[in-house]
């Protein structure tokens, strides 16, 4: 037996975390106890010792904590230490040498008897400003770069928390439900790949735009470390602040199986169903496909968990692979199975949500999905982009100016020759 690689041993911490706090988070209604779950996440995340997070109060202009392990609530000024230094340039910190540090505040370790030896500090935003730090201290050996991207997706999930206790405490109802949509649409399009990094033989875009209330499409773009590439499109139940933190878990999650052992995908969505289902309300699911193509680009392996089957085009003709399984997180021991498209250069893969096969005009009739048959028949040569925009007009053109009810995600990918 092979030993365990670094990764591998990281990844598998990581989803031991994820499924020791996903259920207490996902289950608590208290936002005040939310924020303090959020932040024992992170602190578990890094493998930290302990987390706080620091806000900004304007009216004295000083820093309070508004969680703070091991001590009683504290008040700084705001210029004072890391916390500070993080706020004033909103950046991330990363000091794992303090005895040089002559940002670090000593004065809340002389109080409380606690010995800080390294901090990461993470900028906590809402509307566009810093309103606070998610910090966590003491990790054995330091932190580093990818723990700082682990932290600054948890500062998203516990800004939108805070931001909601506030908006709470000031009983503005229908703003707050305005905010908790608008919270989610921004956590949703932070989640989505920024760029399209060059990725050898594969050509390859996505496209995701919400609705108005905001639903739970995602998709996600991954070349891995053998040089496969893997994708994945999916659409979690619900919609607002609970279907953008399913997402964001499921992404997260996914990638780090896909990571640990990209071969066996069958296992990687039948762990992420465990994970989903033992974390999640009842009601709460997603439809996904993921597909990841080999290295040599002659095979795609797959697993339709109750999503849109995909459209192959090779050829000038188009196959439809129909098998689906059942979305992740409806019941428990789902042994899902993977299948195998074999590949050639110049096959187009094309995956969409049912927010664009299920468009609706003004009389409330459902686009004819047949209709993407012609339009990928016409664009097929096209660069893939194109062909996404394609795609959308055709179906924006039947809806007619009618209000969009879902969100609509594409991604299409090209085989590249030799």
């Amino acid at each position: 037996m092979q030993p365990a690689s670094d990764d591998a041993l990281a990844g598998g911490r990581i989803t031991r975390v994820i499924l020791e706090h996903a259920a207490r988070i996902s289950k608590e209604q208290d936002i005040s106890a939310l924020i303090g779950l959020h932040a024992a996440l992170a602190r578990d995340l890094v493998s930290g010792d302990r987390s706080s997070i620091w806000l900004i109060d304007e009216k004295t202009d000083e820093l309070w904590t508004r969680v703070a392990e091991g001590i009683a609530e504290t008040r700084i000024p705001r210029a004072t230490g890391l916390a500070g230094a993080c706020i004033a340039a909103n950046e991330i910190i990363i000091a794992n040498d303090l005895r040089n540090e002559p940002r670090f505040h000593r004065q809340v370790d002389r109080a409380s008897g606690y010995e800080t030896h390294s901090v990461l500090c993470v900028p906590l935003h809402a509307d566009e400003k810093v309103i606070g730090v998610l910090q966590v201290l003491n990790k054995p050996g330091g932190f580093t770069p990818q723990d700082a991207e682990l932290l600054g997706l948890m500062a998203v999930y516990a800004a939108s928390a805070i931001q909601t206790e506030m908006l709470r405490n000031e009983a503005e109802v229908a703003r707050l439900l305005r905010h908790e949509l608008n919270i989610a649409r921004d956590v949703q399009q932070r989640l989505l790949p920024q760029s399209f990094s060059p990725v050898p033989q594969i050509e390859y875009s996505g496209f995701c735009r919400s609705a108005r209330f905001v639903g739970g499409d995602y998709y996600d773009v991954l070349p891995l470390g053998n040089g496969a590439f893997a994708f994945t499109l999916g659409d979690v139940s619900g919609k607002g602040i609970p279907a953008a933190v399913l997402m964001a878990s499921i992404q997260t999650l996914l990638r780090t199986l896909l990571r640990r052992n990209s071969d066996d995908l069958a296992q990687a969505v039948s762990e992420l169903n465990e994970t989903v289902h033992t974390s999640s309300s009842d009601d709460r699911f997603s439809t996904l496909f993921c597909g990841v193509v080999n290295p040599e680009r002659s095979e795609m392996g797959y697993v339709n968990a109750g999503q849109v089957p995909p459209w192959i085009v090779r050829d000038g003709t188009i196959q439809r692979p129909h098998a689906a399984q059942l979305p992740v997180g409806i019941i428990p021991q789902v042994a899902y199975s993977k299948r195998v498209m074999p590949l050639s250069p110049g096959d187009l893969v094309v995956c969409v949500s049912d927010g664009v096969t299920e468009s609706q005009n003004r009389q409330h009739e459902i686009w004819d999905e047949k209709v993407i048959d012609g339009v990928l028949q016409e664009h097929r040569d096209a660069p893939v982009e194109h062909i996404i925009h394609a795609v959308v007009d055709a179906a924006d053109a039947w809806a007619g100016g009618a209000e969009q009810y879902d969100d609509m995600t594409v991604v299409a990918l090209r085989i590249g020759g030799a």
